[in-house]
């Protein structure tokens, strides 16, 4: 059974104080500890007139409509690669395959996993045959991807030998380079062959969101909500953008996504912008927000997710309960469904998946937002008292199944077409990062820095 101040820690901590011109960033545990009324969660109103700091008014419904045309996918495909944080730089991976039962094959360390003065949110990365993962301390290590063994590993300097906290957001590899950051204000390229630093770019401010590269350019984002253009050969700064600054955030790693000369960006204040990449010019901006919160939690806006592009539309979901279908080029809503949650939806085919923070598990139809099934997954660890929330990190789609990891450490595989779950398992450890897939494997990297190959 997981620690429920470490999950509050991991998941739910929020920046409370301004993070300008500092390179370390405040301490998640404190400002939690302000908000929460306590260790017990609940969904409702106790008697004593308390209410959880997850609660939600959300309403999604299942479709009434008889007449609803059956979920279909397109033929799963083996991708042999998952290169940037959301798969690609669109995000859109559709249906990807795995034929086998997703059973553990191997479990390698990666370095040092999360306490209370450090997060592990980076997804790791897969591309020429290596996976590429870093640690909650700025470690980066490169393994072989089909037997887990180490091919090298390096330990980002921090500059500042007094920083000790750590909220490492991502990787992402293009062109033989690794590109990330650990948290800290400055953001490094790396040599993916040996692990050597090629250029360093420092900033006043640490950086938050996970990187996406894309035609010779770095998208990533501050922890003041300025999104930084950078050139993948040299590292200087070509342009940025000032979203609206935000000082209660969660602890994720969204990536911007990018199809041809546009990026979208996902900001904390829950803002979504697209912008011109050559010049970082704004071409729309939405505002991914939900009024009527119950709870000062259920009121945080940040767009924690990445959004996904797929044929000139962006699919994305606010945490305080906006899920949006968006006109690419124009910034026109097509739909919008009452769903928050903190992870990037999946995209295959007619159909978007998407993980509620609700544990509930969502299949709609992508064109017109039509709800074709809801699969309620364990919300507690103990559901007679509710006691122990548990967050669920994904979702993948791997061969018509959607694969789900969990805080209380199971994974679950979902039928895509139904819901049905058709198998919950254990994975043996806590896991907070959304797993990602390449050549049949998915990979879930645990909240102690172990790296899951599940075939």
């Amino acid at each position: 059974m997981i620690d429920v101040k470490r999950f509050r820690t991991a998941v739910l901590a929020l920046m409370l104080a301004p993070l300008a011109a500092c390179s370390s960033v405040p301490n998640p545990m404190n400002a939690f500890d302000f908000l929460s009324n306590g260790d017990e969660d609940s969904d409702t109103a106790p008697t004593d007139g308390r209410v959880s700091i997850l609660s939600f008014e959300q309403t999604l419904q299942i479709s009434a409509d008889a007449d609803i045309p059956a979920v279909t996918l397109p033929p799963a495909y083996v991708n042999t690669v998952w290169p940037q944080p959301g798969g690609y730089p669109t995000h859109a991976l559709q249906h990807t395959q795995a034929s086998g039962d997703l059973a553990v094959a191997w479990r390698q360390s990666v370095g040092q996993g999360s306490n209370n003065d450090r997060r592990l949110n980076a997804r790791p990365v897969i591309a020429d045959g290596h996976i590429f993962a870093g640690d909650a301390t700025g470690q980066i290590s490169a393994l072989d991807a089909e037997s887990g063994q180490e091919v090298w590993s390096v330990r980002l300097d921090v500059p500042n030998r007094y920083d000790r906290m750590s909220f490492g957001s991502g990787l992402a590899h293009d062109s033989g380079r690794i590109y990330a950051h650990s948290g800290f204000n400055f953001f490094v390229a790396l040599d993916a062959a040996t692990g050597a630093e090629v250029w360093r770019t420092e900033t006043l401010v640490p950086f938050h969101g996970a990187p996406t590269v894309a035609d010779g350019r770095v998208f990533v984002t501050s922890d003041d909500n300025e999104l930084l253009a950078l050139d993948a050969a040299t590292g200087s700064v070509l342009w940025t953008y000032q979203g609206i600054v935000e000082t209660a955030r969660l602890l994720t790693g969204p990536s911007p996504a990018v199809l041809g000369d546009i990026v979208v960006a996902p900001f904390a204040s829950g803002e979504l912008v697209a912008l011109r990449v050559q010049n970082g010019n704004p071409v729309w901006s939405d505002s991914l927000t939900r009024g009527a919160g119950l709870t000062a939690m259920s009121e945080i806006n940040d767009v924690a997710g990445s959004p996904v592009i797929l044929d000139g539309t962006v699919y994305a979901m606010s945490h305080s309960g906006t899920l949006v279908a968006i006109e690419l080029r124009t910034g026109e809503r097509i739909w919008t469904q009452p769903a928050g949650g903190l992870h990037t939806p999946w995209v295959a085919g007619d159909f978007l998946y998407v993980t509620t923070s609700e544990a509930e598990l969502v299949c709609l139809n992508r064109n017109t937002g039509v709800v074709h099934w809801i699969t309620q997954l364990d919300l507690f660890e103990n559901p007679n008292r509710r006691k122990n929330r548990i967050a669920w990190a994904g979702p993948v789609l791997a061969g018509g199944r959607v694969f789900l990891a969990s805080s209380s450490g199971d994974g679950v595989l979902v039928n895509a077409y139904d819901g049905e779950i058709i198998r919950q398992f254990s994975l043996g450890a806590t896991v907070f990062v959304a797993p990602v897939i390449a050549n049949e494997t998915v990979y879930v990297v645990t909240d102690e820095a172990r790296l899951l190959a599940l075939r």
